[in-house]
């Protein structure tokens, strides 16, 4: 059986930080807090948590999304999200 082989923790930071690029079309910053490789059901994931701060200017407000995004360690597949604590300034 050959072995398997995951990628990088940096690897997957980046498939994240596309991921929430393509989701999120006014994002200002993306701050990374946790990034931990784990399993889920048998899947061997990435889990990338963090803050992504939305919009603000002169006009509107800023708003702070905590985000949750899983990653599949084998491929770089997004197979898991969510955002919540929406906070605006």
């Amino acid at each position: 059986m050959p072995d398997k082989t995951i990628i990088t923790l940096e690897a997957a930071q980046i498939a994240a930080e596309r991921f929430l690029e393509d989701r999120l079309k006014k994002l200002k910053k993306l701050n990374i807090e946790k990034l931990q490789l784990s399993s889920v059901e048998g899947i061997v994931i990435y889990m990338v948590e963090g803050k992504a701060d939305i919009g603000g200017g002169l006009f509107t407000r800023r708003t702070v999304l905590d985000f949750k995004i899983q990653v599949a360690a084998a491929d770089g597949a997004i197979v898991g999200y969510e955002t919540t604590g929406v906070k605006t300034e």
